[in-house]
């Protein structure tokens, strides 16, 4: 009975070493996954970091390139006075003939002009119900015999295997 119990601890023994490592190679995974993550995020921050400082660069070329093309602040300031009077007046007439067009508008008339023109493979395929041969869809069609050999055998239904 001694030895029974012996031999079912160290069994038992064995499972717990076995389950303890394999949940030491999940907790060095992850760590391994965090390290990978913290890695990756660092990269991105820089990447970030140094197209932000080349937005900021650009911004301060175009910022100086600005002040060396404007003449003086107040001939500026005149020209955006200007600029937002002219947008109230044409925004107003732009709201006034949008209504005064949609109160006149009359849809087109429908063409009844338009008829049904079959295409070609339903033609084809039509002749060939009506009991016509390939030859005389061919010399109808204005077209070669071996076409519409070859459109009529795409067109088959096909056979059931037994």
């Amino acid at each position: 009975m001694t030895g029974f119990l012996l031999i079912f601890s160290f069994i038992i023994d064995g499972v717990l070493l076995f389950s303890l490592f394999i949940i030491m190679k999940k907790v060095r995974r992850t760590e391994e996954l965090e390290l990978r993550q913290k890695q990756v995020a660092a990269e991105i921050e820089d990447l970030f970091t140094s197209y932000l400082m080349e937005i900021k660069e650009e911004n301060k070329r175009m910022e100086s390139l600005v002040r060396k093309n404007s003449h003086s602040s107040d001939f500026h300031d005149s020209q955006t006075e200007d600029r937002g009077e002219r947008g109230k007046n044409h925004l107003d007439k732009e709201v006034i003939t949008k209504k005064q067009i949609s109160s006149t508008y009359t849809p087109p008339e429908l063409e009844e002009t338009e008829s049904y023109q079959p295409s070609f493979h339903s033609q084809v395929l039509d002749l060939k119900e009506k009991g016509y041969s390939i030859e005389e869809i061919a010399k109808i069609m204005d077209k070669g015999k071996t076409e519409i050999e070859l459109l009529l055998k795409f067109h088959q239904k096909p056979m059931k295997k037994t």
